[in-house]
This record gives C-alpha cells, sequence and structure tokens, in this order.
C-alpha cells in the first residue's frame, strides 16, 4: 500500500451559527438561532420547533418536514422584524402559524 506524498488536510468545521439572517453568532448545533434572535420568535412557533426537534437530526443532517416548516417559520418572523425579505418557503410557514 502506498501513502500518497501530500495528505489533504483535515476538513475545516465551521462553527454552527445563528440561522437569523446576518447573524453570525456561534450556537450549539442543537440551536436554531442565538439567545437574542430567538427571544424574538413568538411562543407558539418556538414550541413547534423543538416539539418536532428529533435528538441526533444534526448529526444525520436529516431534520423532518414539520421541523422545516417551524424553522422556517422562526427565521422568517426575525427576518421580516428586522427589515429583510421573506424567503417563499418562510412566508408559507408563517401563514402556516397565522404570521401575516
Amino acid at each position: 500500500m502506498t501513502l500518497p506524498l501530500f495528505p489533504s488536510p483535515p476538513p475545516i468545521e465551521r462553527p454552527h451559527t445563528c440561522h437569523a439572517r446576518g447573524c453570525r453568532e456561534p450556537v450549539p448545533p442543537e440551536m436554531l438561532m442565538c439567545l437574542a434572535h430567538w427571544r424574538m420568535v413568538p411562543r407558539l412557533i418556538q414550541r413547534a420547533v423543538w416539539a418536532n426537534y428529533r435528538h441526533g437530526q444534526c448529526e444525520d443532517k436529516n431534520p423532518s418536514w414539520a421541523w422545516h416548516q417551524a424553522a422556517d417559520a422562526a427565521i422568517g418572523f426575525v427576518a421580516r422584524s428586522e427589515g429583510f425579505m421573506l424567503r417563499p418557503a418562510e412566508m408559507e410557514a408563517m401563514e402556516a402559524f397565522g404570521c401575516r
């Protein structure tokens, strides 16, 4: 067996950051947002994010559709509050939670 002369460097792991637009605050992978942005999200949506979170979804990268919808609603709510345009999935998710 021959070894490569110049082995590839190990992959660089980027820290997981808050999903609010423009926020680079590091957060644990299980957290969707930093505390400042999370506190902007209505309780109904916060509860839906946690109710649909499955332990291990950060590792296998396979969250449920329900979690995605709740996360999109949370991200959209914060984006709208901060004056950003909403993506179609965020608009649909917010409507599903009664946010207009």
